[in-house]
């Protein structure tokens, strides 16, 4: 979710679209987390371990640092994370494709269209311009 946000600072976007971004993300890891994880509990993504985190990242993360400079075309994930993170590593991108071999797997990437398009923009040459078409 932070890359979409990052792909949106990147892109110049409002505060409202990375707002909706954050929102339809929050909505999607509770969607995965309920499919896939038993015991669930809805109070937990609301928690400072779910939105207070999601906010947090999506504001001031390196990943979405990283995806801000990935979608002005600052170069690949590899150089991006060489030249911003002093030898720290992606996260994002990492979750991101892990997430994605679970939906393919399954068949599931049109109920997460948002998972569905950050990979397609990180991984699969869509613009980032189409993170808003959702």
């Amino acid at each position: 979710v932070a890359l979409g946000a990052g792909f949106c600072d990147g892109l110049g976007y409002g505060g409202n679209t990375k707002a909706a971004i954050i929102r339809i993300g929050l909505k999607e890891t509770a969607k995965f987390a309920r499919l896939f994880f038993k015991g669930i509990q809805d109070d937990t993504f609301m928690e400072s371990c779910g939105l207070a985190d999601l906010v947090t990242t999506c504001f001031g993360g390196r990943n979405r640092a990283c995806a801000e400079a990935f979608a002005k075309g600052e170069g690949t994930w590899d150089d991006i994370e060489k030249s911003k993170l002093n030898g720290q590593k992606l996260q994002g991108t990492i979750t991101a494709k892990d997430v994605m071999t679970v939906l393919k797997h399954k068949k599931l990437e049109a109920q997460f269209p948002l998972f569905a398009r950050i990979y397609e923009i990180a991984f699969e040459g869509k613009d980032p311009k189409s993170i808003v078409e959702l």
